[in-house]
């Protein structure tokens, strides 16, 4: 019984898959990409170098300093 099960097991998931690929195609065709937005508004690219820097900075600055631990630990 444990044979059979794994049997069917294994021939049903593949039949699944292709049944929800098959349901998921739209019958009149490809849908259109959509319109690009107008992001009048967006940050300079520069903007978001100088933030990855100043993150970048902090970061090895703190991993830099020193741990302050005395001769005894």
């Amino acid at each position: 019984m444990s044979r059979l099960r794994t049997i069917l097991g294994m021939f049903s998931v593949p039949g699944f898959c292709c049944a929800i690929a098959a349901a998921a195609e739209t019958p009149s065709g490809p849908l259109p990409p959509p319109n690009p937005s107008q992001n009048q508004n967006a940050p300079a690219v520069w903007m978001g170098m100088l933030l990855m820097f100043v993150v970048v900075a902090i970061i090895v600055s703190v991993s830099m300093m020193p741990s302050k631990r005395g001769h005894q630990d």
